[in-house]
């Protein structure tokens, strides 16, 4: 089951990586279209690519959604609020202590202030789909326990936030902190629910209040 499960989440994880860059880059230097353009075709061209071969799962998961909407919904904005919560005091304290912002939401600030349009379409509506499929879809196949699962997925979920923002401190992987609060939540609500989009709608919520309030600063 582990072997299966890890097979399963390397396989899209380097899809993750990979399809949206090869893609891309084709696009950018067959087409001399815009970095902007070739970006956004590449990155939807993964997230097709999860349709595609989930399409069945999804449809299926959307039903149930849609029927217990109250409960699932409910239940899950709760725990949203105490993560948030989590995130919003220890992101105080470790900006003040650190004296900077962590390195992937400075990005983030930065490409939306760039280009609304696509920072709406990367951050909202994007980011929320391609990663609740990974890590918490795709993962939960090689940590099947309910009791460590939730754990597991937080860090995983923070590191990758760290990571991939190309943080250069070590003094910074202490933001895995607020990063894996907000997964640990949706890790939980998955759980809970067996229902990926139930951590997707939740995920979507967060990312387009985050995206709200660097676009009122634009």
């Amino acid at each position: 089951m582990f072997l299966k499960g890890l097979g399963i989440f390397i396989l899209v994880f380097m899809g993750y990586i990979l399809v949206p860059s090869l893609v891309g880059s084709t696009f950018y230097y067959l087409l001399h279209i815009s970095e902007n353009s070739a970006m956004m075709i590449g990155n939807t061209s993964f997230v097709l690519l999860l349709i595609l071969v989930y399409h069945k799962m999804l449809f299926d998961k959307l039903k149930d959604f849609g029927k217990h909407f109250p409960r699932y919904f409910g239940d899950g904005l709760k725990c949203w609020a105490i993560a948030f919560a989590v995130m919003a005091v220890s992101n105080i304290i470790l900006s003040y202590i650190l004296g900077d912002i962590a390195a992937n939401e400075e990005a983030n600030r930065e490409f939306i202030s760039g280009n609304l349009l696509l920072g709406f379409y990367s951050v909202v509506v994007m980011a929320p789909f391609v990663e609740e499929m990974l890590f918490r879809f795709v993962l939960k196949k090689m940590v099947p326990s309910n009791k460590w699962f939730p754990l597991v997925t937080a860090l995983m979920f923070g590191l990758a936030h760290i990571v991939f923002a190309g943080t250069t401190s070590v003094l910074e992987y202490l933001y895995v902190i607020p990063y894996g609060a907000l997964g640990y939540a949706f890790g939980y609500i998955y759980t809970k629910t067996d229902n990926v989009f139930s951590s997707m709608i939740l995920h979507a919520m967060h990312n387009f209040i985050s995206f709200m309030a660097v676009a009122f600063m634009v």
